[in-house]
């Protein structure tokens, strides 16, 4: 068998004719002279032969070029080392470079820190903390820190003189700079956080009339709101079943996406890249390229709207079905999607459950936190009648069947809580199709008042009918927000309590989350949106909290129940404990 030639070692560059033989190179005989060599072409001069006698005029060849006006030897060296190098020494190049960004970012006065351990030590957290959530999964806790009472006086400011309808949607950008909310209204407003000044007014359009100018904005309800990684582009979605780009730092709108055929009810982008993920009442979960403007894919999978949707850094996104009580986590780079079925339950036989505690973890994680709640009375408090309240549920034999799953929040990549109808907090994981967790009944129950006319006639024969009215706690209240600080064990939730919860995930192999602590806010809270505040040019162990609750006298998708409130926006800059440590 003949031997390969381009396989075989040492080929040379001869000739083959179609015959397969090789044919040498034509060498010039002794009587045919050799052919003269063509003058050498200099740039910009004359075609003729150049002598050792140049006049000044003449450029002369690239080399003289380089020679005369200088190159740039660190782009060329750069560039030949980037294309010689080899992936070892690649992956080297660019770890040196992450650890000088991170040791610059670390540089510190040296009257405050005059010890380089303390910079080792302050490296090696930065860079372990990053490997972990490049994991995709949670590593810093941080709740602890929060569990101190809440001082509404100088924590809280209210945002107002903003909205005339209620506000349905807040946002804030990763800079911490700046806060936008939404609202019935149509309108878009930008605030300044720290003063709490109103900087732009985005104004809707009026419904009757012309056919509206898209470019002027929404026409309808917003609904849904998202700012990019990068602080340059605020996404809003809304009932006019469109989708607007605005400008952050020009103040202007960029364009407007009209793919979708009905209310667009949740926009999320994408960490570390202007992708953004929107999902809509028509069923499907589209993506958009913002930084080209520009349409990208569309998703199908759910039965029923979706209400919910959230992502972050993966090429992924997590989404809620509403009624049809599922929770999709969708693969895009796989074209993959994962179901998992919602549903749950909270009855007799649950809620004896959840009062016993369960296995030796999740009992000391409880010991763990009412030892956390101790130094904050109101959160020992609002847990005491927690678990008062469960006791009279499981005496009266109360059962909530989740009918619809109406948001959603990722604590990291693999793990998400979701919330609904039912008032039950879910804890997913994407090991299994069924909650690893749940906390029932998490904001309370909702009494209904019913006059004496409507009470039964054996009630009205009764003493105490003589009332005017009387309370029946028939359902309990639903959860209408979520928002997690991503990759820690803290989260909040929020309903129509008047209170918004802070969650601490549990230590340990066992799942779960509990309270640890609770910051009043009355009427129904539509949206919440969370930032750490990170302190310029330095790496600090412990991060302020911001956290925008959207407020308002209706809910976000209707208007079937109301409460005493007004439509504002309320910001609570919360400070990291000192006492309390953030290891992780």
């Amino acid at each position: 068998m003949a031997r390969d030639r381009f396989l075989a070692q040492g080929v040379t560059g001869t000739k083959r004719q179609r015959g397969g033989k090789p044919v040498s190179a034509r060498k010039p005989t002794k009587d045919q002279p050799k052919r003269p060599s063509k003058p050498r072409r200099h740039h910009g001069g004359s075609d003729e032969e150049g002598g050792d006698d140049e006049s000044d005029n003449e450029i002369g060849d690239v080399n003289d070029l380089e020679h005369r006006y200088g190159t740039d030897e660190n782009e060329v060296s750069s560039e030949e080392d980037e294309f010689l190098e080899t992936a070892a020494e690649k992956r080297l190049r660019l770890a040196k470079s992450y650890i000088s960004k991170v040791k610059a970012s670390t540089e510190m006065d040296a009257d405050e820190y005059d010890a380089a351990q303390i910079d080792r030590d302050l490296i090696a957290e930065r860079l372990t903390s990053d490997a972990r959530e490049r994991s995709g999964k949670w590593s810093r806790r941080i709740a602890d820190q929060f569990a101190y009472p809440i001082d509404e006086t100088s924590m809280a400011r209210v945002l107002k003189n903003g909205h005339l309808l209620p506000v349905t949607c807040v946002a804030i950008t990763p800079n911490g700079q700046f806060v936008y909310s939404g609202a019935k209204d149509g309108s878009l407003i930008k605030w300044q956080r720290e003063t709490g000044q109103k900087l732009h007014v985005f104004k809707g359009q009026k419904k009757k009339g012309p056919a509206p100018n898209h470019k002027l904005g929404h026409c309808d309800h917003i609904l849904s709101i998202a700012v990019s990684s990068d602080s340059k582009y605020v996404a809003t979605g809304g009932r006019d079943r469109r989708i607007h780009i605005w400008s952050v730092d020009e103040d202007r709108h960029l364009i407007a996406f009209h793919q979708h055929k009905d209310s667009v009810t949740g926009l999320v982008f994408r960490r570390g890249i202007n992708h953004l993920y929107s999902c809509s009442a028509d069923r499907m979960v589209k993506m958009w390229n913002v930084d080209e403007l520009a349409y990208m894919d569309t998703l199908f999978g759910h039965q029923d709207i979706i209400v919910s949707i959230d992502a972050l850094q993966r090429e992924q996104a997590v989404t809620t079905g509403s009624r049809d009580k599922t929770l999709r986590l969708w693969k895009i780079a796989d074209e993959a999607q994962l179901v998992f079925r919602g549903g749950s339950t909270t009855d007799q036989n649950r809620i004896t459950k959840a009062l016993s505690e369960g296995k030796q973890d999740a009992i000391e994680a409880a010991a763990e936190v009412r030892a956390i709640i101790e130094q904050n009375p109101s959160t020992t408090q609002h847990a005491d009648e927690y678990r008062d309240l469960l006791r009279s549920l499981a005496a009266e034999n109360t059962e909530f069947c989740e009918e619809s799953v109406d948001a959603v929040a990722m604590i990291d990549e693999e793990t998400y809580v979701t919330g609904g109808d039912s008032g039950a907090l879910c804890l997913w994981s994407v090991q299994k199709k069924k909650p690893v967790f749940i906390h029932h009944v998490a904001h309370g129950v909702q009494p209904t008042t019913a006059s004496t006319d409507t009470v039964s006639a054996t009630a009205a024969e009764d003493e105490d009918s003589s009332s005017s009215a009387t309370k029946l706690p028939t359902r309990s209240r639903w959860i209408t927000a979520l928002a997690a600080v991503p990759f820690t064990d803290m989260f909040f939730s929020a309903s129509s309590d008047g209170l918004v919860r802070l969650w601490r995930m549990r230590p340990g192999k066992t799942p779960g989350f509990d309270m640890v602590n609770a910051i009043p806010v009355a009427g129904f809270v539509n949206g919440l949106a969370v930032r750490e505040l990170t302190p310029e040019g330095s790496l600090a162990v412990r991060k302020d909290i911001v956290l925008a609750v959207a407020v308002g006298k209706e809910p976000r998708l209707g208007r079937w129940a109301k409460e005493k409130a007004r439509n504002v926006v309320r910001l609570f800059h919360l400070p990291a404990n000192p006492s309390k440590s953030s290891s992780s």
